[in-house]
């Protein structure tokens, strides 16, 4: 079987990093995959281009400025008719919209299975800017071309309840991301409390409330923040911190390396208001870390007060931090909640969810 993934670029995202996985597993399966990307790689944030070329068969670049250029098609559709392709996976909103664009007036005989992978609650992440309105035009017209995909892919059931609030036409497939365990770093419990943040740096993630709440505390701890985000929301975050949490914070801008963001901390908080999947709490978990989140869904899905510590405003927020430092010198505690948080990775292994993967592809 032959697989063309389409994407908007291979910058290191949620998308991106699931189709490197997923790019990986069907090569290992014995099929061959290509990669067309539509628009350029941004130069301040990891490529994945090396990693990707290693294990897909060939990666395609579009010309021109992503989906409003004609010679992005021509291209598009020459790679696809050359290739003779299967199946054609798109990933994100403009990667969609410029295959369904093709199918419709192009390749009405059917050339390929159009299957899409939604990957997060799109309209729900604009910013109140002026292109907002044209945004929320063209998605009411990507949520119509994706009626006509022959297989939707969601990543959560967050995702679904988003994409039913939409349309009722679609019956979509809820497939996870897959994560793997990390090695587990044993806390050093004669050191200070090690907390990290890592996401996007904007309202919506709620790192402002990760502040209050530590605004607040006694402890003995280092924060690291990672993510990017604009220098003046960066400011506002930092008028924001006390005297004593500023002198113990790190923003540590756009991390490249993960794994060594997560094994130089002990407790990770994402007190993200609203994601798809929240991909990098599931990023800590695989690490083995001591994890706090925000009590709704989907992040409630894989945290619970078995394996981690929920809460639902600052003032819970902050009793957790405290709850989870006290826990943290008991080896007993956090070997149990460990163990918990082992069991619920488990059913996001490669093994249990790649499989329902090629039950789409029909294999």
């Amino acid at each position: 079987m032959k697989v063309a993934h389409v994407i908007n670029s291979l910058n290191r995202g949620g998308a991106e990093s699931h189709l490197l996985e997923l790019v990986k597993a069907q090569s290992n399966a014995g099929l061959t995959t290509d990669v067309i990307v539509i628009g350029e790689d941004s130069s301040d944030i990891l490529s994945i281009k090396k990693e990707l070329s290693s294990v897909c068969r060939k990666i395609y670049r579009l010309k021109g400025p992503r989906m409003f250029n004609i010679f992005s098609y021509i291209k598009l559709q020459k790679i696809i008719r050359n290739n003779s392709y299967d199946v054609i996976h798109s990933h994100q909103p403009r990667s969609d919209f410029m295959v369904y664009l093709l199918k419709k007036y192009l390749f009405s005989d059917n050339l390929f299975k159009w299957i899409v992978s939604i990957h997060g609650k799109y309209d729900s992440y604009l910013n109140n800017n002026i292109q907002k309105k044209f945004k929320l035009y063209f998605f009411k017209k990507l949520v119509k071309s994706w009626n006509t995909a022959d297989e939707v892919i969601v990543i959560s059931n967050e995702v679904k309840s988003w994409l039913d609030s939409h349309t009722k036409l679609i019956k979509p497939h809820v497939i996870n991301y897959w994560i793997s365990l990390k090695s587990y770093k044993l806390v050093d419990l004669n050191s200070s409390v090690n907390i990290g943040f890592l996401g996007r740096l904007n309202k919506n993630k709620g790192i402002e409330d990760l502040i209050e709440s530590l605004n607040e505390v006694d402890l003995d701890f280092n924060l690291s923040i990672g993510g990017f985000g604009t220098e003046n929301y960066i400011n506002i975050l930092k008028q924001k911190m006390n005297e004593n949490v500023l002198k113990r914070s790190n923003f540590l801008g756009y991390v490249e390396d993960q794994s060594k963001f997560f094994e130089s901390i002990d407790i990770f908080v994402f007190p993200s208001y609203s994601e798809g999947l929240g991909l990098v709490l599931l990023e800590a978990m695989s690490y083995q870390k001591v994890c706090i989140t925000r009590n709704v869904e989907p992040m409630n899905q894989f945290i619970n007060h078995e394996n981690g510590y929920l809460f639902n405003n600052t003032d819970d927020l902050k009793q957790s931090i405290l709850e989870a430092c006290k826990d943290l010198s008991s080896e007993e505690v956090i070997n149990k909640k460990i163990h918990n948080l082992k069991k619920v990775l488990e059913i996001y292994d490669i093994k249990n969810v790649f499989p329902k993967i090629l039950e789409v592809y029909n294999l």
